[in-house]
């Protein structure tokens, strides 16, 4: 049987042991041993299990006063006040807020009000059974609790001045390279590559992503497309340019295998999605077959199966959704697992409501995140700035500063703000 863990520290995907627990280094005699060990097995449930806020930095409990939706223009905003007027905010994704509101304020937030807010961790687990909001579960609704979580955590963090870093870990990284993210499948190969040059002249990023198939489905042109387009960006992109790929979910398994084939000869770093994204067997048949790391997980939505994946090594690179999973603290709990594995993670990030912001918040913690972090611009035309700069989020030379200040370290622009009205159902 192939041992893909040993595939990736020759690929050296995985660099010795910065940051890791000691105790992974009892993990890499290789997947061989691992299958099947109960050993391991409690290993990763123990990590998926191990509290992640801390707690003992807060003296006195934060009771939550109120949870409201706030709306300016065809924005949306999760607004947390405690009783004691702390003040937390979180920036949502405009394009999938308006079809799922009403989750949000009739099954996720009731469940916090008027609890404290340092239990945060045993209410995200509440929240999933109460009025059985497990029938519920999924995307939607983990997306809900995750703005409720970011709003929180921001809340917290300037109740004791502290950035959402320090109440969730110890900060290895002040700064974070990004990977620039190109979404087009509507284009030429030749009209890509520009485009992905232009990503790069624009941020100064040393890594791109870019698209294959056609999304959930294939045809002969999209895989004609894919089959000009791996060689034309190595080419044009040169050596020196990490290149990543995702199919969204758009081959079959020897498809699949036959694209793999050819981003290995081009010596690409990782190939998301390359099946179903539910298809949990054939995403490891696939990895099975191929050198190149899979990356998968964007729409998971289970702590259990992302555990199946790492465990079975399906997935060499777990992609978390830091909305739909559920926020920062569920996600940290699959960094764990993937760390007790010796895997890197890559958090799939929402290319709108600040989705960098909260990537770089957990970059900032998880030591073994991924190099290069996911990064799609500035979608949004927000009025913010972070606290103590002036300035927003940006790339620059392909480096993202993380933000230091309390909580999530962003103000918004107050007058924009102040016009920002209160949903109701």
């Amino acid at each position: 049987m192939k041992n893909k863990l040993n595939q990736f520290n020759r690929r050296q995907f995985i660099k010795g042991g910065a940051g890791l627990s000691a105790g992974i280094a009892l993990m890499q005699t290789g997947r061989a041993q691992r299958e099947g060990s109960d050993e391991f097995t409690e290993r990763l449930i123990d990590a998926s299990e191990t509290p992640v806020l801390k707690k003992e930095l807060f003296t006195s409990s934060v009771t939550i006063e109120s949870i409201d939706l706030l709306r300016r223009d065809d924005q949306f905003f999760v607004h947390v006040r405690s009783t004691d007027g702390a003040e937390g905010i979180a920036m949502t994704n405009r394009s999938l807020v308006n079809s799922v509101y009403p989750l949000l304020l009739n099954r996720v937030a009731p469940v916090f009000i008027g609890e404290d807010a340092r239990n945060l961790e045993d209410l995200l687990k509440e929240v999933f059974v109460r009025g059985l909001n497990y029938k519920w579960q999924g995307a939607p609704f983990w997306m809900c609790v995750a703005w409720v979580e970011f709003a929180i955590l921001d809340l917290l963090g300037k109740t004791i001045e502290q950035p959402v870093g320090a109440l969730l870990g110890t900060r290895f990284r002040d700064q974070t390279p990004i990977y620039y993210a190109n979404g087009d499948r509507s284009s030429s190969a030749g009209e890509v590559v520009d485009q992905l040059k232009e990503l790069i002249q624009k941020s100064g990023a040393r890594a791109v992503k870019f698209k294959l198939g056609a999304r959930m489905r294939f045809d002969d042109a999209s895989t004609a497309r894919d089959l000009a387009l791996i060689p034309l960006a190595r080419k044009e992109l040169g050596d020196e340019t990490t290149l990543y790929t995702d199919a969204n979910s758009s081959f079959d398994v020897p498809t699949a295998i036959r694209i793999g084939k050819r981003l290995e000869e081009y010596n690409y770093s990782f190939f998301e999605e390359p099946v179903q994204f539910d298809y949990s067997e054939e995403t490891k048949a696939v990895a099975d077959a191929l050198k190149i790391p899979i990356a998968g997980g964007e729409q998971e939505s289970s702590m259990r199966r992302f555990r199946w994946l790492i465990e079975n090594d399906a997935v060499q690179i777990p992609q978390p959704e830091l909305l739909f999973f559920g926020g920062l603290i569920r996600c940290i709990r699959v960094a764990r697992m993937a760390e007790v594995a010796g895997k890197k993670v890559v958090p799939h990030m929402s290319g709108f409501g600040l989705g960098i912001l909260y990537v770089l918040h957990y970059a900032s913690v998880v030591p073994n995140s991924s190099e290069y972090q996911e990064y799609k611009g500035d979608k949004d035309g927000i009025p913010y700035e972070v606290v103590g700069t002036g300035k927003p989020l940006e790339s620059i030379n392909g480096v993202i500063q993380i933000p230091k200040s309390p909580g999530l370290g962003v103000a918004f622009d107050p007058s924009y703000m102040s016009s920002a009205k209160r949903v109701v159902l």
